[in-house]
């Protein structure tokens, strides 16, 4: 058994809201570890469409897209069957903008605006775009060796490893039988895609949810959050105040942290 590890912050799993959370506090001046339970970093978030729901996020108000407060809310009540709407949703409507905007100031995650992408439903509050973002497409040479810590794009949704973005990006493979400029895409990004996989043993342009998990995996590192990888959590240390850590498995043996 290894001695204590102190941090400021524990952070147990390394998805979307894990990353953006270590991020955060090691910006605020805090010591954080991110401990993941397997040999990869990103979660499922790094398989998904990359994709968050921020209604009035300052992208679509710098498209000039402005709508009332109430609307986002009435929505999701509308897909809740009525429900009436606790704290929890009242915060995320109000800081969500706040927190696109912190992460495109201070870190190395930049969005792209979904202001033509439309609600699911065509519920009372729906809005037909600028309620959505993504993250912007990024060039895996930022993350050194990390690269090979961040995990791939899954397969049955991918091209042979290779994600397709949505809007341009993927029409142009839709249209790639029909079009001559679309088979010329198509077929300069597939050859692109084998080259670096060859070279690098897999892709690096990357898109989509792999895309904003090696965004938030660069953002991380320039703020000297550490990584536990292969570390899954045995139990839970308590403390006085309650929670004070976790012990975690790893190769070399359980790890103690103690967290702040």
């Amino acid at each position: 058994m290894s001695g204590p590890v102190k941090v400021d912050v524990l952070v147990v799993g390394s998805g979307a809201a894990g990353l953006s959370a270590a991020v955060t506090a090691a910006m605020h001046g805090a010591s954080v570890m991110v401990a993941e339970k397997a040999s990869v970093l990103g979660g499922t978030s790094a398989w998904s469409g990359g994709w968050l729901w921020i209604p009035q996020n300052p992208l679509a108000r710098e498209e000039g897209i402005v709508e009332d407060d109430a609307a986002p809310l009435a929505y999701l009540q509308a897909e809740m069957g009525g429900l009436a709407a606790d704290a929890r949703l009242r915060t995320f409507l109000r800081y969500g903008p706040e927190m696109v905007e912190f992460f495109r100031q201070n870190t190395a995650v930049q969005f792209l605006s979904g202001s033509k992408m439309p609600d699911f439903h065509n519920s009372h509050g729906f809005a037909t775009g600028g309620r959505s973002v993504t993250a912007q497409p990024y060039d895996a040479s930022g993350l050194g060796d990390w690269l090979h810590r961040l995990r791939p794009p899954l397969e049955t949704i991918s091209l042979a490893g290779m994600g397709i973005a949505g809007g341009a990006d993927m029409a142009h493979f839709f249209n790639a039988t029909r079009s001559p400029r679309s088979a010329l895409y198509a077929a300069r990004r597939l050859m692109r895609h084998g080259w670096q996989r060859l070279r690098y043993g897999r892709g690096r342009h990357l898109v989509n949810g792999n895309a904003l998990m090696a965004r938030l995996l660069r953002s991380a590192l320039d703020v000297d959050v550490r990584f536990q990888l292969n570390a899954p959590v045995v139990r839970l240390l308590q403390g006085p105040p309650g929670v004070s850590g976790a012990v975690l498995r790893s190769d070399g043996g359980e790890i103690h942290v103690e967290a702040g």
